[in-house]
């Protein structure tokens, strides 16, 4: 889920040549500024179909300012991934689904893998249309979002899976199959929800309760 800046800071004015007053724009409040438009432009035109002009034009700034915040389109680019969904926002989510794990509860984790995943394409749209965009270019963006994100959430997906076969309490299904099952469904649902679809008709409870079914199919 988003975790933005908070748009604070003095707010100072000054005066252009005609004589009218202009807001002159805290350092960060207009880099949020420059992140948030970035985002939209990039989520609906890709990396290739944007250019910074656009993006100052959005902002209501020039390429000049923008360029003092971010050296390059890349770095720019590069930033808005922790702008929208920070680090620490997926190490609390491994919190407490690691307290779920250690409870046992293997219908809460499930459960709750399902919720934040249709809870994150809800809140934060524009985050997974430029990670689609992202990975159709081939950019790093979607790799090191792979890397950063997804990766240690799968990862502590699978050890507790292996981690419940071994105590017997799981049937012996390659973890790494459980674990897309459980997270492509939901992704994919969530998706269609973002394209405004549903050509199955499906709701969330469905999808969490898909999620008991395939627990329930492990414990069989």
């Amino acid at each position: 889920m988003a975790s933005r800046p908070r748009r604070g800071g003095a707010v100072t004015r000054g005066t252009s040549r005609s004589g009218a007053v202009r807001r002159l724009v805290p350092r960060e409040e207009r880099r949020v500024q420059i992140l948030d438009a970035a985002a939209e432009l990039f989520s609906r035109r890709g990396f290739a179909g944007t250019t910074t002009r656009e993006i100052a034009a959005a902002v209501g700034t020039t390429e000049t300012v923008l360029f003092r915040h971010f050296s390059t389109k890349q770095s720019l680019y590069a930033a808005i991934l922790e702008h929208w969904v920070p680090v620490a926002h997926v190490d609390r989510w491994l919190d407490e689904l690691r307290a779920l794990a250690d409870a046992r509860d293997d219908e809460g984790l499930f459960r709750a893998v399902v919720t934040a995943i249709l809870e994150s394409y809800r809140q934060v749209p524009v985050y997974h249309r430029l990670m689609l965009f992202a990975a159709l270019e081939d950019q790093e963006l979607a790799r090191v979002a792979q890397v950063k994100y997804t990766t240690p959430i799968s990862s502590f997906l699978r050890e507790y899976v292996a981690r419940r076969q071994s105590e017997d309490a799981f049937r012996r299904i390659r973890p790494e199959l459980v674990v897309h099952m459980l997270l492509s469904a939901a992704a994919q649902y969530a998706q269609w929800k973002a394209l405004g679809v549903n050509p199955l008709g499906l709701s969330d409870r469905d999808i969490a309760g898909q999620a008991v079914a395939l627990l329930a199919g492990l414990r069989a």
